[in-house]
């Protein structure tokens, strides 16, 4: 029945929720009843002459039990002398939780009856009642010094109750007898000869009764840590003079609790037929349970508590459930208005109330599970998803509606909506083909190329149609005809168009088949709709050699021009001078006379610019092999010549005189005037000058 009303509730919130996405976190605590077995008997106060301060232990442990009280919660109380005589008489107080706690902790601390014995009719009418209860969760909690009457076994009398029935059994006094706890059937024992006892295990009884989720506190430095976003904290300590202030955050912020702190205190008379100043005041009986309801981020905390012997802190996690799809890739979806079509990883997990911030697991959180249902187009999925679990999505509406259930008793459940896309393909082929032929006025036909288009195999709608964008035209290859386009545009529903059109006159070249290729890309919406083809446009050239190779002799003789230019710089061509030769030659100049030194000098080669970049002439250029300041012999003039030699031009400038010499030898004078000399050397020749008291020894290749 309960999956079925989940299932009516899933349907109901997809058909309601269209684009929506909304999270709402809710409480899922128990109904508890809780029948309680006070025991207000004369032991309680007194024993073989004894004063005892049980019955004050007894009465603190009821109040802190109505302080706990949840809101689902409804606690009805016994009182052992009530069963006295009357063996069918009902709870002597019942307290609803809903009431606060504040109302139902004055109600207790106010309870007072007379004190007579102790029957355990009062045990079995509470647990007879509670079998007839109905609730999630059913206690039998029994606070008693432990000496019952008219019971010979009282743990086959527990051990045979029934399942769904838990006991808790709080032994009091230094006379208490106990009871066999068996854990594995819910039935549980705490004994507590001394208020220091009570104090310690009266919160491990409402932990337990109550289901709270507790905090580790510091008992030293009152501090205490979370790991994950808070929502609220109950704080209740215990102690002779226990004051709570409040919570400091990490930044220093001092929070105070959301109302007055409500607090737990020892009873003064312990029951009606007792004089007054009777049985003993047990004061430290005493503590204070206060609530802070805040926007609390993890972190380090501190509590502000002043004479507090026990603190203990329950908690309540800020906490909303997300929804992930993972694709194929492994990446999250993050755009949730476009999920294409396909197959996910659903995963969950919690993220801080009214964020996208990621909580992270905790202990804090209990054991997590997840359960999810998912409807596509309108359609419930028959599996529940838990986390990690494969989704196959289909084109159209979905909705996820998830729950995660942590603590036991704490849901949350988030609301998700999505559109899936299909990505289309679109499929296009040639429908009705031309072939073309250019001739010496153009192209001899106009008509178009019709390319027929699909949409996933099927034809487009008009809606679709009047969406499509032109494809994109791509030509493929060398294509030299800068006068023809292909154009292309929309015909009828499904129909592009492709015309070839010639701007001008034919150009001097051969026209031949044009290669193209149609890309269709387009997003529609979060869909891709794509598509390709190639095809080749058949077209033929029937005009003269002479009109279709113009541009060719055109380039022909562009191309001669620059190999013929080319081939003149090539050294069999172009005469180069040495490359031996040195930009700075070495000058050693010795001196004729006694008492002065050697020394060293540069000299220079220029090669001229022009004879450098025409090409079939030679190279020339000028070495001066002298030093600066240095006359008598002017500068070498030179030009290359084959055998990677050089020519001095201006040789006779030497001629006749003996003070200069090549290679030892000096340049004799023709003896006719008109008889042109030539001389021609490597660049290793030797060229010594004298004058003025020096040898000046120069060779151009060298410049060390």
């Amino acid at each position: 029945m309960k999956k079925m009303i989940s299932l009516l509730t899933v349907l109901c919130m997809a058909f309601s929720m269209l684009t929506f996405s909304a999270q709402a976190v809710t409480t899922n605590a128990p109904s508890r009843v809780i029948n309680l077995v006070y025991d207000d008997s004369s032991s309680m106060i007194e024993t073989d002459g004894n004063w005892m301060d049980t019955w004050c232990q007894a009465k603190y442990s009821t109040e802190v039990f109505a302080g706990m009280l949840g809101e689902n919660d409804t606690m009805n109380i016994y009182l052992m002398s009530d069963f006295n005589k009357n063996t069918n008489a009902g709870p002597f107080l019942s307290l609803n939780g809903a009431d606060g706690m504040e109302t139902n902790v004055s109600k207790v601390h106010n309870m007072l009856g007379p004190a007579n014995n102790t029957p355990f009719n009062s045990v079995r009418k509470a647990y007879s009642d509670l079998t007839k209860a109905s609730a999630d969760e059913k206690w039998l909690v029994v606070l008693t010094d432990g000496q019952f009457q008219g019971v010979d076994d009282i743990d086959a009398f527990f051990a045979a109750k029934s399942p769904d029935i838990r006991v808790m059994f709080l032994g009091m006094g230094p006379y208490a007898d106990g009871i066999k706890a068996d854990q594995s059937n819910n039935i549980y024992f705490y004994k507590a000869e001394t208020n220091k006892e009570i104090l310690k295990n009266i919160t491990d009884i409402c932990t337990r009764v109550f289901n709270s989720d507790r905090l580790d506190v510091n008992s030293m430095s009152k501090t205490f840590s979370f790991d994950v976003p808070m929502g609220e904290l109950m704080v209740f300590a215990q102690g002779s003079n226990v004051v709570i202030n409040g919570v400091e955050a990490p930044d220093g912020t001092l929070y105070k609790s959301a109302t007055n702190p409500v607090t737990v205190k020892y009873s003064e008379v312990p029951a009606t037929n007792f004089p007054a100043g009777t049985g003993v005041v047990d004061k430290g009986l005493l503590g204070s349970i206060a609530t802070f309801k805040e926007d609390f981020a993890a972190g380090d905390y501190k509590l502000d508590v002043t004479g507090a012997e026990t603190i203990e802190i329950y908690y309540k996690p800020n906490v909303e459930i997300m929804a992930y799809l993972i694709d194929e890739n492994g990446a999250e979806v993050t755009d949730l208005s476009a999920l294409e079509q396909g197959e996910y990883t659903i995963e969950f997990g919690f993220v801080k109330g009214g964020t996208k911030e990621k909580v992270a697991q905790s202990k804090l959180l209990g054991e997590v599970t997840y359960e999810a249902y998912v409807t596509n187009n309108e359609v419930l999925h028959e599996q529940t998803y838990n986390s990690g679990d494969k989704i196959s999505l289909e084109e159209g509406t979905l909705a996820i509606d998830v729950t995660g259930r942590f603590l036991e008793y704490n849901t949350v459940s988030t609301h998700l909506d999505y559109s899936v896309f299909k990505n289309k393909a679109v499929d296009m082929k040639i429908d009705a083909d031309k072939s073309y032929t250019m001739t010496s006025e153009g192209l001899d036909s106009s008509e178009p190329i019709v390319i027929k288009s699909l949409i996933d195999n099927g034809d487009f709608t008009k809606e679709q149609w009047d969406s499509v964008e032109v494809p994109q035209l791509e030509v493929m290859g060398e294509y030299m005809f800068d006068n023809i386009t292909l154009e292309i545009e929309k015909g009828d529903i499904g129909e592009f168009v492709i015309t070839p059109v010639l701007d001008g006159k034919p150009q001097g070249v051969t026209y031949s088949d044009i290669n193209f290729k149609l890309l269709f890309d387009q997003n529609s919406g979060a869909e891709n709709w794509h598509g390709e083809m190639s095809h080749t446009i058949k077209l033929g050239d029937e005009r003269s050699w002479i009109e279709r190779n113009t541009e060719l002799f055109i380039k022909l003789l562009i191309s001669g021009i620059i190999l013929f230019i080319l081939i003149g710089y090539l050294p069999f061509i172009k005469h180069y001078l040495p490359k031996t030769l040195k930009k700075k030659p070495l000058i050693q100049m010795e001196p004729t006379e006694l008492g002065m030194e050697s020394r060293r000098r540069q000299g220079s080669l220029e090669k001229h610019f022009f004879s450098t970049i025409i090409p079939y002439i030679p190279q020339t250029g000028k070495i001066k092999f002298l030093p600066n300041g240095v006359t008598g012999a002017p500068p070498l003039q030179v030009k290359g010549i084959s055998g990677k030699q050089m020519l001095i031009t201006n040789i006779m400038a030497y001629a006749g005189n003996d003070n200069i010499t090549f290679d030892g030898k000096s340049i004799v004078k023709p003896k006719d005037k008109k008889n042109k000399m030539r001389f021609t050397t490597s660049g290793g020749v030797k060229i010594v000058f004298e004058r003025n008291g020096w040898i000046y020894t120069c060779k151009p290749n060298v410049d060390k």
